[in-house]
């Protein structure tokens, strides 16, 4: 059995585990903390200085992402003095931050405007050059603009700790750091494998995927949670759409395989919904169709032989069919191949990109319907 504690925050008599920290307890409990480094999936790093709290007994507020709970603690999260802190620890943050808000891609879904917001700063009270200017678009997944970095290291930290890539690193000290790959190569040259979960926990718009720029405010869009069609892993999708269109993909808090973290084919390769050559309805070879009197006309001679060079398109090989007519040909085609030569004649292979109801269907299919085993699916990741 798990080992509790009890504290209290804010006046509030609190239980946790053994081993949870102050911050945790508190986020537990609805008590809300300021923090912007702090990711629940990935080590403490005390960093933005947010999540002071005052201890009782301590003379100094601790960060308490930090902070190991323990048993009989008295924690204020908010008073004058941390309200103090916090609001000059972000006035510095804001130093080095441009406000551009208005047209900022992060704009509604950003914990920087969410913390100016309740802190009432529209700008920063120092006035202070920007100390990252650089901008970079060398890939085409997501673009990298550190003058918006807050150099919390949540994007490190995700690549090193949950992705196992290292693909970046914090370089220089002090005011004059930044996120960097090593020796500042580009992250073609790195083992970056384009996975796109440091976009996914940075907290403000110095990552942002490319799909995403111009095609809409946070407040515009629609979120719909699904389940990626790419492999038999079933990772959970949210999935942001526009009038009908796909503008970014992302993983979700409490997704039951994967958490909020995708790969490089869940969050980047769902263009193809859109695509002008996607498949909408079934096909039939066009000079099948002809045999069966489908169509009045065969397929051209330039096409069934094309010259060198020449590559027919879908329309002059395929005729569009509805489906009743796509699974009835099927269905006798089937028929005709089992009474020639017998039902092991013909074999099914399923996809891992079908859902397991689907698959247990077609098995079914070949099986019962058909009569042979020869039935087999991928288990792709």
């Amino acid at each position: 059995m798990t080992a509790m504690i009890t504290l209290t925050i804010d006046g509030r008599t609190v239980k946790a585990v053994q081993g949870a920290t102050v911050l945790d307890a508190a986020l537990g409990a609805g008590i809300e903390v300021p923090r912007l480094c702090h990711h629940p999936e990935l080590t403490p790093w005390g960093g933005c200085r947010l999540c002071l709290v005052e201890v009782e007994g301590k003379p100094a507020p601790a960060p308490s992402c930090g902070l190991a709970a323990a048993e009989g603690m008295v924690i204020t999260t908010r008073s004058d003095r941390l309200q103090a802190y916090r609001r000059e620890v972000f006035d510095l943050l804001l130093s080095d931050h441009p406000m551009r808000c208005a047209i900022c891609e992060k704009a509604g879904n950003c914990d920087l405007q969410r913390y100016a917001y309740e802190f009432g700063l529209a700008e920063s009270t120092h006035e202070m050059e920007f100390s990252r200017t650089l901008y970079q678009d060398d890939n085409a997944f997501f673009i990298r603009d550190h003058q918006y970095c807050i150099s919390c290291t949540r994007c490190v930290r995700v690549c090193d700790e949950i992705v196992g890539a290292n693909a970046i690193e914090v370089a220089q000290r002090g005011f004059g750091s930044y996120i960097a790959t090593p020796f500042d190569a580009p992250l073609q040259e790195t083992s970056c494998t384009f996975c796109g979960n440091c976009v996914q926990v940075c907290p403000t718009a110095a990552l942002v995927p490319v799909e995403r720029i111009g095609k809409g405010r946070e407040w515009e869009l629609k979120r719909t949670r699904t389940v990626c069609p790419y492999c038999g892993t079933g990772c959970g999708l949210e999935v942001a759409t526009r009038n009908g269109q796909i503008v970014s993909v992302s993983g979700y808090p409490g997704a039951s395989v994967n958490g909020e973290f995708l790969c490089t084919k869940g969050r980047f390769g769902l263009g193809f919904v859109h695509h002008p050559d996607r498949l909408r309805r079934p096909l039939v070879r066009r000079d099948l169709a002809y045999a069966l009197g489908m169509v009045a006309d065969p397929p051209a001679a330039d096409v069934t032989h094309p010259p060198l060079g020449r590559t027919p398109v879908p329309a002059e090989t395929h005729v569009e069919v509805d489906w009743e007519v796509a699974l009835d040909l099927v269905a006798d085609r089937l028929a005709a191949v089992v009474m020639t030569h017998g039902p092991d004649a013909v074999a099914g292979i399923g996809s891992a990109q079908c859902t397991n109801e689907e698959n247990y269907v077609f098995q079914k299919l070949m099986r019962g319907s058909i009569g042979t085993n020869n039935v087999d699916l991928c288990a792709r990741l």
